[in-house]
């Protein structure tokens, strides 16, 4: 009896070892298939459409449509001239503030760079008024170099408004000389100025200013 039961237990671990290889087998197996289920499933996504791809090229797009709209819309080409101009008098008033503010307070050298930096943009600025094209020049010069002439002296001297031509080379008057210096001729006047201030002062009959504070405490 013993030795059956013996071999009957060891039939039975032999059965259950028997069992228990076989379900690991078959959970193995079952997780290959699973795997290989995943792997077919992600070879089929990857011969269609791919939802990440499509997403990131919506992205893309929707990035541009963005770009677009931040540049605005398109300028025309007296817009375009306009900026242009608009920058670079920005740029001049801003060194003209910087060199006016610290006019008496930078040192030769800072004060010579900024001297420098303010007749620059103040050149570049001239040179992009003269360079306008002609068929922006007319517009251009209407908006920004388009005030009114100031001609309330001409109107009430009834002079033209439209300058003449002045020479300039050429014999002239002097329009500093008073018309009794013009014709007094002072090439045979010898005599000598002599005298004092107080002699001037009884000369023309006027009194002497009073001294100052300064002299009277001296």
């Amino acid at each position: 009896m013993s030795s059956e039961s013996g071999s009957s237990s060891k039939d039975n671990n032999r059965s259950g070892n028997g069992n228990r290889k076989n379900n690991s087998r078959r959970r193995n197996s079952g997780g290959r298939k699973r795997r290989s289920n995943n792997q077919g499933n992600g070879g089929a996504n990857n011969s269609g459409p791919n939802k990440n791809q499509n997403k990131k090229g919506g992205n893309n797009n929707k990035r541009r449509r963005n770009n677009n709209n931040r540049r605005g819309p398109k300028l025309t080409g007296f817009e375009k001239v306009e900026r242009g101009y608009l920058n670079l008098l920005e740029k001049h008033l801003e060194a003209r503030k910087k060199y006016y503010d610290l006019f008496h307070r930078a040192d030769p050298r800072q004060l010579a760079k900024l001297e420098r930096n303010f007749y620059r943009t103040l050149d570049e600025l001239r040179d992009y008024e003269d360079g306008v094209k002609p068929e922006y020049k007319e517009e251009f010069d209407q908006k920004y170099n388009g005030l009114k002439l100031d001609t309330t002296y001409s109107e009430n001297h009834d002079l033209p408004v439209e300058s003449e031509p002045v020479p300039v080379e050429g014999d002239f008057d002097d329009p500093h000389y008073l018309p009794t210096q013009k014709d007094h001729e002072f090439k045979g006047d010898e005599e000598e100025s002599v005298g004092s201030i107080e002699d001037y002062y009884r000369y023309k009959g006027v009194e002497p200013p009073a001294p100052q504070e300064s002299e009277e405490k001296k």
